[in-house]
């Protein structure tokens, strides 16, 4: 196309005549469509203008419209933020019964959940789309290709690495038949990853060597520095420093952008581990130009080491504290999370298969026993309710008993037993540290150090968050509404009443020792009454069954009653008032 623009602008004008004019616009949109790999930044600065116009089309119009918008952006690159748009798409399509757009569509929506950080969900829909295109016998490999190809980046990215191999060897067999040469050496080179990652290290050379000839052949001097530049790193892992240089000196010739952080790790880690450490200075510093947090906290990281390894202490702490600053804390808890809900969701979805199936085969044998069915219709129809209430009741008190492990994992993050697990660790770590200075493995030593002094600093700060916990504690005890809610009810005379704005009160107090435990309270049961709500405050400030009958002017049964239920409410098990008390305290 020798003048893109002007090809652009024209089909704008057709386009919004067509809409106008309500001919052959799915037409219009297809051409678009194609357009949209070809240059994705130019029409999706097209599509933008067409916002108000295309309001006027017909809905089938609207939706391909808002699909091509979708795709656009990711196209683009540009981060989804909302998952809102996409499931109005699917929904139609789906309604619709339209097999030419559902695939895509489910596809776009497994990547937006993607880019939300919800590897799950985006499983679940790139899975649907295999489904659909299983099921209406579709053969769009391109698609296909980038469905495994996504799938394989979410395994990997979860570290759920045997499930790697099945999906990047179909993107490739989809890629084979397009015969797509650049697809296929992103193929070659994540197959390379998924074995290299295993410690299968013949494997992964030889397919990362494959991906290297073949964009060699292909005369593409980036994707050939995108290759060797990964395996390089590889090489360092593995102590090949001489094939690590060589590799390196060849993605140095064109290294792009998106490869820049990868060149400028995986060089600054040859340098440091061939003891050239002024080199690896300069590499690392490079990489506090990137943006990522992930990449400045390793590159303060490996900085912090040279300046201990050069007896620098001041400026090792330093580079330490700024590595410490950018890592995150939580990662390791979500990522191990995340991994578990997408292997559940991956075997769910493998069950739901065979079920089919299983459904299929057994269609014919259901018939004889359709008449029995219309007999007992009445009977079944009692049951299905009835059975229908105790699947609601079930499901409500295991989403109950999952909020309250999850508000208990958040909780356990700066729990005593957290600090006696991380002890465990730090032991475990100084075993390993003996052996590698045995072992003279320097590299090893280092790495277990920076560990062990992680897991140390994590004591550290849950000791300072215990400490700082006791002494808010202790202030609380020390208000004028504490005191006042104490001689009420140490009193005798049952005339005394406290006034709202005394329990608001109470409550800011409680919120403010204990963090925010209304809001956490309310979160495992919204609709917790004002009583349940009151009980719960004096649990919290150590208040016995019988002062609470007497602030509350209720009998110590009743209190004991509210107390047996409420437990139920927020772990959705059911259990006895000491148990409530334990729970709310826990808190």
């Amino acid at each position: 196309m020798k003048h893109p623009a002007c090809y652009i602008i024209l089909f704008v004008v057709v386009l919004l005549v067509s809409c106008h004019a309500d001919r052959d616009d799915v037409r219009l949109l297809q051409q678009a469509d194609s357009l949209l790999n070809v240059r994705p930044d130019s029409m999706k600065a097209v599509l933008g203008t067409w916002a108000d116009s295309i309001g006027h089309c017909p809905e089938r119009v609207r939706m391909y419209y808002n699909l091509l918008r979708v795709k656009a952006d990711d196209k683009a690159y540009v981060t989804h933020t909302s998952d809102s748009l996409i499931l109005s798409i699917v929904r139609y399509y789906r309604e619709q019964r339209d097999k030419t757009h559902l695939p895509e569509a489910l596809y776009y929506a497994g990547r937006t959940y993607s880019d939300l950080k919800d590897a799950p969900r985006a499983l679940e829909y790139y899975q649907r789309a295999i489904d659909v295109m299983e099921r209406e016998e579709l053969t769009d490999y391109n698609l296909l290709s980038r469905i495994y190809s996504q799938m394989g980046t979410l395994f990997f990215y979860q570290e759920l690495y045997d499930e790697l191999p099945g999906v990047l060897r179909k993107a490739y067999q989809c890629d084979l038949i397009l015969k797509d040469s650049a697809n296929l050496v992103f193929d070659l080179r994540d197959i390379g990853r998924s074995f290299a990652v295993r410690e299968r290290q013949d494997s992964a050379i030889w397919y990362y060597n494959r991906a290297g000839e073949m964009a060699q052949y292909m005369q593409d001097s980036i994707l050939l520095s995108m290759v060797y530049g990964e395996l390089a790193g590889f090489y360092v892992d593995w102590g090949n420093y001489p094939a690590a240089c060589e590799k390196l000196q060849i993605a140095w010739q064109a290294v792009d952008t998106l490869s820049m952080p990868m060149y400028y790790n995986n060089t600054a880690k040859y340098y440091y581990n061939t003891n050239q450490l002024d080199s690896a200075v300069y590499y690392y510093r490079k990489k506090l130009s990137l943006h990522s947090y992930s990449h400045k906290a390793s590159a303060y990281q490996g900085l912090a080491k040279i300046a201990r390894e050069r007896g620098d202490v001041t400026q090792a702490m330093e580079y330490y504290d700024l590595y410490m600053l950018y890592d995150d804390s939580l990662k390791q808890s979500i990522r191990t999370e995340t991994i578990h809900k997408i292997d559940a969701l991956y075997n769910y979805h493998k069950f739901e298969k065979e079920n089919i199936k299983l459904k299929k085969e057994n269609f014919n044998h259901r018939n004889l026993i359709f008449f029995l069915v219309l007999v007992a219709l009445f009977s079944l129809l009692l049951f299905a309710v009835f059975w229908q209430k105790n699947k609601r009741k079930e499901q409500t008190m295991l989403l109950q008993q999952e909020k309250l492990k999850r508000q208990q994992e958040k909780l356990k993050q700066y729990s005593q037993e957290q600090i006696e697990e991380n002890k465990k660790k730090i032991e475990e770590l100084s075993w390993q540290l003996e052996n590698a200075v045995k072992d003279k493995d320097l590299l090893h030593r280092n790495l277990l150090l920076v560990q062990k002094e992680q897991i140390e600093k994590d004591n550290r700060r849950i000791e300072e968050m215990q400490e700082i916990q006791r002494k808010v504690e202790a202030g609380l005890y020390m208000t004028n509404i504490y005191n006042k809610f104490q001689a009420v009810a140490n009193s005798k005379e049952k005339s005394q009443l406290l006034k709202i704005e005394d329990w608001q009160e109470l409550q800011e107090q409680v919120d403010e020792a204990y963090g925010g435990f209304t809001t956490r309270l309310k979160e495992l049961y919204p609709q917790i009454s004002e009583k349940e709500l009151h009980i719960c405050l004096l649990i919290k400030i150590g208040v016995t069954p019988t002062q609470m009958a007497t602030i509350m002017i209720s009998s110590k049964q009743d209190i004991s009653s509210v107390r047996s239920r409420l437990y139920t409410k927020l772990s959705g098990t059911k259990g006895s008032s000491k148990q409530c008390d334990q729970l709310v305290q826990s808190l």
